[in-house]
């Protein structure tokens, strides 16, 4: 991952801008006070689930939702970055369809299997890089919950990029700004993995 752009801009990460839509102030320990994030253990757990996904999905006729005689490509693990923009993000799965849409998969192993806002940001700045580096124009993400097996889709529109373009200036106004913010809302502090750091503030 890179730190800035040749011009010296910092260089926002799909992972940045989830963790920003979560609680700007988990974001500011992190990029701003280099607090490392300890592994969860549902993150922890990732390599044993993905172990029986990968043996459950080798067996099923469709892929996420797509009948397997429709795609043309899965792409694991793809790191994208735009030099212009200073964003870059590592999609999970790009699934490449034979129509040739382009589809980015975000694996999750939380207990939440609904997509929640900071998901749905991080998508579409996966959606915004694709667009760049296949020339085409995304128009719906998956997220993968790996521990309830299930796949849910969401659209990406046009306005979610322009919003999330907008937006990033804040981002980086946040990381340069040595205000520390307010924190989101106490019923996120409990799956936040910087909250003894953030305790320490109140």
């Amino acid at each position: 991952m890179r730190g800035s752009t040749s011009g010296g801009k910092p260089v926002i990460s799909a992972w940045d801008i989830s963790q920003y839509y979560y609680c700007k102030r988990k974001l500011y320990f992190l990029k701003v006070l280099g607090v490392p994030a300890p592994a969860r253990r549902k993150m922890e757990r990732g390599r044993e689930v993905d172990e029986a996904e990968g043996k459950l999905m080798a067996r099923r006729k469709t892929l996420y939702g797509f009948e397997r005689g429709e795609i043309a490509e899965v792409i694991e693990g793809l790191y994208l970055f735009d030099e212009e923009l200073g964003l870059e993000g590592e999609v999970d799965q790009t699934v490449i369809l034979k129509s040739g849409e382009v589809i980015p998969v975000d694996v999750k192993y939380t207990d939440i299997s609904t997509i929640q806002k900071h998901y749905k940001k991080q998508l579409t700045a996966y959606a915004i890089l694709l667009d760049k580096q296949f020339n085409t124009n995304v128009r719906r993400a998956v997220v993968r919950f790996a521990k309830q097996r299930k796949s849910v889709h969401t659209p990406i529109t046009w306005r979610d990029k322009k919003t999330l373009m907008a937006e990033l200036q804040n981002i980086r106004s946040l990381i340069n700004n040595e205000t520390i913010p307010k924190p989101a809302s106490p019923r996120k502090c409990g799956y936040c993995e910087v909250r003894k750091y953030c305790e320490a503030y109140k």
